[in-house]
């Protein structure tokens, strides 16, 4: 492995995410939600702090759907 590789596979390592989520409980997280979005919670910043997940990113979207999206893409099993 040359030098370039070793920081390819470094970057990539840290942008993949390290948590998965199973479906069932993101179906609960979904249910719950409501009540965080009477707060005026985006639902990406509710998903980081109910599952610990640091992704500013995730949690500066105001698109629910794209949220919605990015979580289904990255962070469940």
């Amino acid at each position: 492995m040359n030098c370039f590789s070793s920081m390819i596979n470094t970057l990539e390592n840290l942008n993949s995410p390290k948590y998965k989520i199973s479906k069932s409980d993101y179906e609960i997280f979904c249910k719950e939600y409501i009540f965080e979005h009477i707060r005026g919670v985006k639902f990406g910043k509710a998903f980081c702090k109910k599952f610990n997940i640091n992704d500013t990113v995730l949690k500066c979207l105001f698109d629910e759907d794209l949220a919605k999206e990015l979580i289904e893409e990255q962070y469940l099993e």
